[in-house]
Parts: C-alpha cells; sequence; structure tokens
C-alpha cells in the first residue's frame, strides 16, 4: 500500500500552558492514519510527500 499527501502535527494541550500544563503532540492526517492503521494490522507500507521551495 502507498499513501500520498501531506503529514501534519497535532497539539492536544490539557489546559493553559501557561499555568504549566501540558502539550501532547501527535502526528495527524487522513493518509498518515490510513498508514499507521494498516501497519498496525500487518500490511507493508509506504508513504509519499514532496516538500515545496517556500
Amino acid at each position: 500500500m502507498l499513501t500520498s499527501g501531506e503529514t501534519v502535527i497535532a497539539l492536544r494541550g490539557s489546559g493553559p500552558l501557561k499555568l504549566g500544563d501540558t502539550m501532547n503532540v501527535s502526528i495527524a492526517g487522513a493518509e498518515s492514519n490510513v498508514a499507521v492503521g494498516l501497519a498496525r494490522l500487518g500490511h507493508a507500507v509506504r508513504w509519499a510527500g514532496i516538500v515545496g521551495d517556500g
């Protein structure tokens, strides 16, 4: 399985950072989520993306 598309970083806070709460960082994006799910089910998965000049 080959997926292509953008992968994004999801930042989730448990409360206000200025009060000392924490922030969790995880990978998100539909294509990435499909690839991760298929890999966890034992399928061989590849992901491809392109980074622009800007």
